[in-house]
């Protein structure tokens, strides 16, 4: 075997292992090992799951920066390795430039809290092959442009909006049950969600065989309505999730049954009580 293509062989190992250190390694410790492991670095292959960090982790799914201290510390850490001003190191072109070393080879991607429209935008442009995706619902806010950039992604099969107090409503429903139809596995824990914005998403999303809906204010975990349309789904969660104001009279709105705003007043006025 010739140097060439011993070296070849070599650079090629060193990336199939490189693709299971994870993203921070990749960034800040991987490169300063030597330049063939900074050459295997630039390798798309090693970006492929691009799992950007949290403050929390929730389970098996994989948001403001002052509520993202890990990503911060990432940042600020990238930073002082690569010797580059932090204040030039924005969220928008941190997020952009870990994004672009996959040159449109990641399939899974989960987005920090903190993480802007325009790399949200970015990443839709860039990574056209995502199969999981994880991303803070604040980025959708009911914005036709936005929600459609989820339907760019063919091939997903895993959509996580988990976002503690987040607020799925009808025309968050809607959308990704006309854009994703196909999705295997969709995370809601600990959302907002309204009883018949859960039932469109379940008459909608026909082929899931998982849904976290576990702890989530505005349905209750015992309806028989949704327990029937989700009987088909192999694995279904709702537990801890209610909706003890049922019984009242609902605002006029169909579309948006409760703002925002009436929305946290009701959820804090439950936690209050408990």
């Amino acid at each position: 075997m010739d140097e060439r293509r011993w070296e070849d062989l070599q650079m090629d190992c060193l990336v199939k292992v490189l693709v299971k250190v994870g993203m921070e390694s990749l960034l800040l410790d991987v490169p300063f090992v030597c330049k063939s492991w900074y050459k295997a670095t630039l390798n798309p292959s090693c970006w492929q799951s691009l799992i950007f960090p949290d403050n929390e982790c929730i389970e098996v799914w994989p948001w403001d920066v002052s509520e993202c201290p890990n990503f911060q510390n990432l940042m600020d850490r990238f930073a002082s390795e690569y010797q580059i001003d932090g204040d030039r190191c924005s969220v928008t072109a941190f997020l952009k430039f870990v994004i672009n070393r996959s040159s449109g080879n990641a399939t899974v991607l989960k987005l920090p809290k903190c993480c802007t429209v325009e790399a949200f935008e970015f990443a839709a442009n860039v990574c056209p092959g995502l199969v999981t995706l994880s991303l803070p619902l604040k980025l959708l806010d009911s914005d036709n442009t936005k929600l459609e950039l989820i339907g760019k992604w063919k091939n997903l099969e895993v959509l996580s909006l988990d976002l503690s107090k987040g607020y799925v409503d009808e025309h968050h429903a809607l959308s990704i049950a006309k854009l994703v139809p196909n999705i295997t596995y969709l995370n809601l824990k600990g959302a907002k969600v309204y009883h018949d914005s859960l039932v469109t998403l379940l008459r909608g999303c026909k082929d899931l065989v998982m849904l976290d809906a576990r702890d989530c204010f505005g349905f209750d975990e015992n309806d028989d309505e949704i327990s029937k349309l989700a009987s088909h789904i192999s694995t279904f969660m709702c537990e801890g999730s209610n909706f003890p104001y049922r019984d009242m009279p609902l605002p006029l709105s169909a579309e948006n049954p409760f703002d925002d705003e009436m929305w946290d007043d009701i959820f804090n006025d439950l936690h209050d009580v408990q």
